[in-house]
């Protein structure tokens, strides 16, 4: 009888430890159990701050303020460090030097603007930039809330058949504004300060296999006319750094599941790096094509956000998680669940950091989720701006509180790894970078272990390469005599 009560209990919560385990993958693509990065601290929603939130679609961090678009009231909210409702705006007055400008174009005056359907936004020194979707424009705010500026014309070809409608914005230190727009698959758009039309950056390239192109070769232009069109992969979100290289998600499609997370530079080019375990795209093992009741398919990722040392976070609607990296693509935390408690989030559309917390914004339940980092998250995080920063003894130490913390943590035994091979320690480097399977680092250390042992016994080896030379000379002086010897008596 108490065997079957255990059993019953078993069942009953086996579904919730489940979901509550922390996972991360191994060298050889195991699920392994992980101590998990973040832990639930706060949430706050429409109820705590007083305002009528329908479908929040984005948010900012700028200076420890939290702003918030939602899409159904066409507004612009405000929240403060301490989760406190600042302001809320959904009329806009013109600022004064823009209606000036305006006269001089002969453009009509404005008394006020609004918002409809805004999907996106960011904020910088320089202004407030929203996506005013439903409007097909980008509205521009100073610090006064004061509008300065609408850019809403994209002098490009590509808009003569489609409207623009952005989606999502990020702005570099020179006011450049890139934008992800509705339905272009061209890129991202990028955009000067006046809002004139610069070009198409980090294009997404169209990826067929060998044996596609090759039908494709054998093909009419008929037969080619009714094949499914190939695009390249629309963009979900952007957010740039102080270097002006933008972090960049897009969807997932056949060809590009390995793609979805970009680090695109000011030449356009994809730069990430990729030296991680397993390329940078959220969760490696999914199930293809299965029923209704299981969740299939790659992850998909709607938002990434980044830290000063490199790190940054990727968000995954699908299965409501959240994928941490390092700047070489390490996998370092996986944390989120899915559900409507308050430490869960259902259709994660946005991530924020304030501080060392990551904000996520749900669409669907319409509330901000915080998330802090443990001991954990905070030690890896602490380790890897060490490493960044040149400490490599320091990292060292702290790598050693995240192996106890965490016996299958393997990328820490990189990072002691890199210590050793920065002292000169070859040997010591060899193993924590066998035991981390840092192939790269483990050759590094190897040729200088290889070196030293040269280095420290060349008399011997020189010696020994002498006495095996002259052997071998004597041996071939032997044969030859013997050879002539034995014609000449012959003879």
């Amino acid at each position: 009888m108490l065997r079957l009560i255990t059993l019953f209990a078993l069942l009953i919560t086996l579904p919730v430890q489940i979901v509550t385990i922390r996972y991360n993958y191994s060298y050889h693509g195991q699920v392994i159990h992980s101590a998990p990065g973040m832990t639930f601290a706060a949430y706050f929603n429409a109820q705590t701050l007083g305002v009528t939130l329908s479908s929040p679609e984005d948010m900012i961090v700028f200076e420890d303020l939290i702003y918030i678009v939602d899409s159904r009231t066409h507004s612009l909210i405000i929240v403060n460090s301490r989760f406190e409702l600042v302001a809320e705006h959904k009329v806009f007055a013109p600022d004064a030097d823009w209606l000036a400008r305006r006269a001089l174009e002969g453009l009509p005056p404005l008394d006020e603007v609004s918002l409809n359907g805004p999907m996106g936004l960011d904020v910088k020194e320089s202004g407030i930039y929203i996506c005013d979707t439903g409007n097909r424009r980008i509205v521009k705010l100073n610090a006064a809330f004061e509008v300065v500026d609408i850019f809403s014309d994209v002098d490009d070809p590509t808009f003569d058949e489609i409207s623009f409608e952005p989606r999502k914005i990020t702005v570099d230190g020179a006011e450049r504004m890139y934008v992800v727009a509705r339905n272009v698959y061209e890129g991202i758009i990028e955009l000067n300060s006046d809002g004139a039309f610069n070009r198409f950056t980090g294009v997404n390239p169209i990826q067929m296999t060998p044996l596609e192109i090759f039908r494709r070769s054998l093909m009419t232009e008929e037969q080619l006319a009714q094949l499914r069109l190939y695009l390249p992969t629309e963009y979900t979100n952007v957010s740039i750094n102080e270097d002006s290289f933008i972090y960049a998600t897009s969807r997932p499609s056949e060809g590009n599941v390995e793609n979805m997370i970009q680090l695109i530079n000011p030449k356009g080019v994809d730069v990430i790096r990729r030296n991680g375990y397993h390329p940078p795209m959220g969760d490696i093992h999914f199930m293809v094509n299965m029923n209704n009741y299981v969740i299939h398919g790659p992850s998909d990722l709607v938002a990434i956000e980044h830290t000063d040392n490199g790190i940054y976070t990727v968000l995954d609607q699908k299965r409501s998680r959240l994928f941490t990296y390092d700047q070489e693509g390490n996998l370092l935390y996986i944390n989120g669940d899915a559900g409507s408690q308050s430490d869960r989030f259902v259709e994660g559309v946005a991530i924020a950091y304030l501080g060392d917390d990551l904000l996520v914004l749900d669409r669907r339940l319409r509330t901000v989720v915080v998330y802090q980092l443990t001991d954990f998250g905070r030690a890896v995080n602490r380790a890897i701006e060490l490493q960044v920063m040149g400490e490599f003894d320091q990292a060292a130490d702290i790598w050693r509180e995240v192996l106890r913390l965490n016996t299958n943590y393997e990328i820490a035994y990189n990072g002691i790894g890199k210590y050793y091979l920065r002292i000169g320690d070859y040997r010591q480097a060899i193993d924590y970078f066998r035991l981390g399977h840092d192939h790269y680092y483990y050759s590094r250390a190897f040729k200088g272990y290889r070196n030293e042992l040269i280095k420290a016994n060349f008399g011997w080896i020189f010696a020994g390469a002498f006495v095996i030379g002259g052997t071998l000379i004597g041996l071939k002086i032997r044969s030859t005599y013997r050879k002539g010897g034995s014609i000449l008596y012959e003879d």
